[in-house]
């Protein structure tokens, strides 16, 4: 037989459980103590020189104004193209406004020459206006006539909340 085919002996086992590393677990846990490793000094017993000082509280403002004006730019960014979808979609509906005026305008005018071409063809079938066959409509009574102001200065002022472009 070769070495590659030789039986390879099987770990024995313990009674104590295992960890995640296959190393057995000790019933109380005792500190390593090292005694070559040395502390760092704290940061608090040794002042730091002016100009560092300086120099991280600049670095510490430079990133909250990054932020705060990456934030600000993706704001105003979404904002506006908010702005210029709304923009195209009232566009869309003016241009289809239109078309439907053009439209409108185009049947009431191939109306009346439809009407006009029927009233020549058969012209008897017109009836004269006659005043027995109006209807007559009492006049509104006139309104009093408001005073308008000369000056802007005259402008009554108590009405504060009243929307002028509606």
């Amino acid at each position: 037989m070769t070495a590659s085919r030789a039986r390879i002996p099987e770990p024995q086992r313990s009674s104590q459980p295992l960890d995640r590393k296959n190393k057995l677990r000790q019933a109380s846990p005792q500190p390593i103590k090292n005694r070559n490793v040395k502390r760092l000094p704290r940061t608090n017993s040794f002042p730091l020189p002016l100009w560092l000082r300086v120099l991280m509280t600049t670095q510490k403002l430079s990133i909250a104004a990054t932020v705060l004006l990456t934030v600000s730019v993706f704001a105003i960014y979404g904002w506006t193209v908010y702005a210029q979808e709304q923009w195209n979609q009232q566009y869309k509906k003016l241009e289809q406004l239109k078309r439907q005026e053009r439209q409108l305008t185009n049947a009431a005018g191939s109306f009346d020459n439809e009407m006009l071409q029927s009233i020549q063809k058969k012209p008897r079938d017109l009836v004269r206006e006659s005043p027995d066959k109006s209807i007559f409509l009492q006049a509104a009574p006139l309104r009093p006539k408001r005073e308008v102001p000369s000056t802007v200065s005259e402008l009554p002022k108590n009405k504060h909340n009243e929307s002028l472009g509606y």
